[in-house]
């Protein structure tokens, strides 16, 4: 005879131990294995988040000092990311790009000032 219970275990009201009629795990059940980051993967190292910070500040605040400052931090924390040193890989690409805008904005306005002056005469 066949069972009409549609369960899979045969007998009708049959279930897993330590389980719930809706799937819920019971006391039984253990926790996922690992939390956080995959594989431990290293947090950004401090040169790389100052020269993301800098080359942000660079590009609003002192134009010529910050973004160089952050365009050297930034080679330097990308080489460290590189070797394995430190994580922040990121931060410190971001910090060469905006150190290397900055550099150019300030160029920029040392020579259209360069040029003002000049025709200014």
């Amino acid at each position: 005879m066949a069972d009409q219970s549609g369960s899979a275990g045969g007998a009708a009201g049959t279930q897993a131990p330590g389980a719930y009629p809706g799937g819920v795990p019971g006391y039984g059940a253990q926790p996922p294995n690992g939390y956080g980051y995959p594989g431990g993967a290293p947090l950004p190292s401090g040169k790389a988040t100052a020269s993301m910070v800098l080359g942000i500040l660079g590009l609003v605040l002192i134009p010529i000092i910050l973004p160089i400052t952050a365009l050297c931090l930034g080679i330097s924390a990308r080489r460290m990311a590189d070797r394995g040193e430190g994580g922040g890989r990121g931060q410190a690409v971001a910090g060469i790009v905006m150190g290397g805008v900055g550099i150019a904005f300030a160029v920029l306005g040392i020579i259209m000032a360069t040029v003002q002056g000049i025709s200014a005469m």
